[in-house]
């Protein structure tokens, strides 16, 4: 095995999925990337073909073993992270059965409520219900419909057809680990966001109590194992597509939110990371459940089993930054004239705002129907005003997220480790700083954040670390952005309208 000295990790996004290659130190070797379609079929509902995902896999395999020559025989290990809270019906042999309906997708939103609720509702939630989560969970489902729970019960009542055929509920990671080894089996964290899975630090395990609230048969559901367990090699027909080596190593893996603090590099208990990409998340690990149910900021098991990992969602980030290009006519992928726009304009206290609601918010508001938009526009209001009022609207949204997420954590003013995509743009990694008046590191490859975490599970695997923080030394340390105090009093005032707006208009977009 000492030719093998490459691990491969794959991270499959919403729009993307990626695949690199890093040696024992953490150096990239190669990487690919292959686009992913996305289906809208109607309002609220999102959906991606999980055959697409597979193919993406093999182009972006193939991406890779093009670039390094004979290196299939150096590959140690494969790791996987994937978008969460999704629902893939499958057969015996792991067939889809279905589209997945995705975590964008809520159209189980009446089911969320029906499920969650009882006669006398606090936040939503009726009190016995919420109580009964948050002793086994330490959370509870979100009440737009976006996470497992409501999507299964959906696809009972809607796509009874299903039922002769169906043998496993899958996440996107566990189906194509299924694809890849022939098992069916996901991880504590993917476990967890189903809200069907016994959290308490002595169980993590599936739960028959929640499992029967529902009437959800165990036996539809994957096994649950470690992100560095191995839960086979791969199978000879999965190996021929893809142009690996049978019996190649497969880890368990890790959702894409544990995966990008796994490949943030900073695990120890309390360090704080903030992954930009299509949406946003951010994050810590804590060595005991939290959870505020009036801001839907809660607590995921990690993806090892071991401590729990703080997280507050944001449904849009870089997905605004995507949208604001078709808006201003400029191409798909100028991402450099966007920012150089924003970095043209000189911010005011009465500037235009952008609230990034654009399909609905999770924290610090649980709320599927509202929408974003503009606010203080003007005639004088141009290209370069837009682009910059697009950047700071999402660092306003998450320093309001931000108020709850530090009491939680007990983490106030600690640096800030920037990971994916959007980390690259130092304009926005220094207005970050700036919006929340404290230091904003991005270290290196920020963009490969989900793959480095899912080639880390597979470095720990084959023994070249001890464990998930000792892989830690894979990711390496950054440029650190540090707050500009002469703009402190104006960000203030910028944030204390920002977060007022909310409730003067979430009453418009009620159903």
């Amino acid at each position: 095995m000492a030719d093998r000295d490459l691990v491969l990790g794959y991270d499959f996004g919403t729009s993307a999925v990626k695949a690199a290659l890093f040696d024992r130190n953490g150096v990239l070797a190669a990487q690919a990337s292959r686009p992913l379609p996305l289906h809208l079929p109607e309002s609220g509902w999102a959906e991606q073909d999980a055959d697409d995902w597979w193919q993406a896999m093999v182009s972006a395999t193939s991406g890779v073993l093009a670039t390094v020559p004979a290196v299939e025989s150096r590959i140690a290990a494969i790791g996987l992270s994937a978008q969460m809270g999704g629902v893939v019906p499958v057969d015996a042999e792991g067939n889809a059965l279905h589209r997945a309906l995705i975590w964008l997708d809520t159209r189980s939103a009446d089911i969320a409520r029906e499920i969650t609720g009882g006669w006398l509702r606090v936040a939503g939630y009726g009190p016995v219900k919420l109580a009964r989560w948050l002793r086994l969970t330490g959370g509870a489902p979100s009440l737009s419909g976006k996470d497992a729970i409501s999507k299964i019960v959906w696809l009972r009542r809607n796509r009874p057809a299903l039922r002769p055929r169906l043998s496993k509920l899958l996440d996107v990671k566990d189906y194509i680990l299924a694809r890849c080894t022939g098992r069916f089996v996901t991880s504590f964290d993917c476990a967890h966001l189903t809200w069907l899975f016994d959290a308490r630090p002595r169980r993590k395990c599936w739960s028959p109590v929640l499992l029967n609230s529902i009437g959800l048969d165990p036996a539809l559901l994957p096994e649950i194992g470690g992100a560095s367990d191995v839960a086979g090699g791969l199978t000879a027909k999965a190996a021929a597509a893809l142009g690996l080596s049978p019996g190649t190593p497969v880890t368990v893996g890790a959702g894409d939110v544990a995966a990008a603090a796994i490949g943030a590099g900073n695990p120890e208990h309390g360090s704080l990371h903030l992954y930009l990409g299509t949406s946003a998340w951010l994050a810590t690990r804590i060595p005991r459940s939290r959870v505020d149910p009036l801001t839907s900021i809660g607590s995921l098991s990690f993806a090892d089993g071991q401590g729990y990992l703080l997280i507050a969602t944001q449904e849009n980030a870089g997905a605004c930054i995507s949208w604001g290009l078709k808006l201003l006519g400029l191409a798909d992928d100028d991402f450099c004239g966007f920012e150089a726009a924003a970095r043209r304009f000189t911010p005011s206290a009465e500037a235009a705002m952008f609230f990034p609601w654009l399909s609905g918010e999770r924290v610090p508001v649980d709320d599927a129907h509202i929408r974003g938009g503009f606010a203080n526009l003007s005639l004088r209001s141009g290209r370069d005003e837009i682009a910059y009022a697009i950047h700071e609207g999402v660092a306003l949204n998450l320093r309001w997220a931000m108020k709850s997420f530090d009491r939680l954590s007990g983490r106030a003013g600690q640096r800030l480790r920037l990971v994916g995509g959007g980390a690259r743009n130092e304009f926005w990694a220094q207005l970050f700083a700036d919006v929340l008046g404290r230091e904003v590191e991005v270290g290196a490859a920020p963009e490969q954040c989900g793959t480095r975490g899912a080639a880390m599970t597979a470095a720990v695997a084959v023994g070249w670390y001890p464990n998930l923080d000792a892989a830690a030394a894979m990711a390496k340390p950054g440029r650190v952005f540090a707050p500009n105090a002469a703009v402190a009093a104006l960000y203030d005032i910028r944030f204390r309208r920002f977060a007022s707006f909310y409730s003067r208009v979430r009453g418009w977009y009620r159903p």
